[in-house]
């Protein structure tokens, strides 16, 4: 009587374990694919020139901002800090998931000037580029994410305040609000789950 037990026990078990892992799976929110990105080739702020699909395969979160923005872009910043230094807790910073600042301003945001940004928000650049080039390669890229950018008069800019996450294959999977309406603990669940 007690030799049976045994087997009926381990499947019991083993149902168990499948049922906890097939209910994560079924309950997992799937990621929709939005659009493809066109690969774009910017120059990196530590004077190397940077393609798109160089970093094919992993997540990349991608920012556009610049570095006279008064509030939102470096509220955005301070954030990615804040998710960079998570994402090198569980090891994927840099390896899997990767950080794009794209400047929207070539007249200001110089090379030296984006690694001053960039050191300020102690952003560890061997997993997070910061890009520039001419108004016109910019301006491509702005407008294959969808994104507005409008030159003040005063030589500001308004953008809309969006971010986005784009997966390994170049599939842009969502936007993000920037600054305060950054969703932090969902911007990273859905980054670790990407780069599953």
């Amino acid at each position: 009587m007690k030799k049976h037990w045994f087997p009926v026990l381990a499947g019991i078990i083993i149902l168990a374990i499948v049922g906890v892992f097939g209910y994560h799976y079924m309950t997992e929110e799937k990621i929709e694919v939005l659009k493809p990105i066109a690969d774009f080739t910017l120059d990196n702020s530590d004077g190397t020139t940077y393609t798109f699909n160089e970093s094919a395969g992993k997540v990349r979160l991608v920012e556009f901002m610049f570095t006279k923005c008064p509030d939102i872009c470096p509220a955005t910043t301070f954030n990615m800090a804040k998710l960079q230094d998570q994402l090198k807790e569980k090891g994927l910073f840099g390896d899997k998931v990767e950080f794009i600042s794209i400047s929207f301003d070539p007249d200001n945001d110089t090379p030296q000037v984006l690694q001053e940004y960039a050191a300020k928000f102690k952003a560890d650049q061997s997993g997070w580029k910061f890009l520039r080039g001419d108004a016109q390669a910019v301006e491509k890229v702005t407008k294959d994410f969808g994104l507005m950018v409008i030159k003040e008069p005063d030589g500001s800019y308004s953008h809309t305040a969006r971010m986005f996450l784009v997966d390994g294959d170049g599939n842009m999977r969502r936007a993000y609000g920037m600054a305060a309406n950054m969703e932090l603990e969902v911007m990273m669940k859905e980054m670790v789950q990407l780069a599953d």
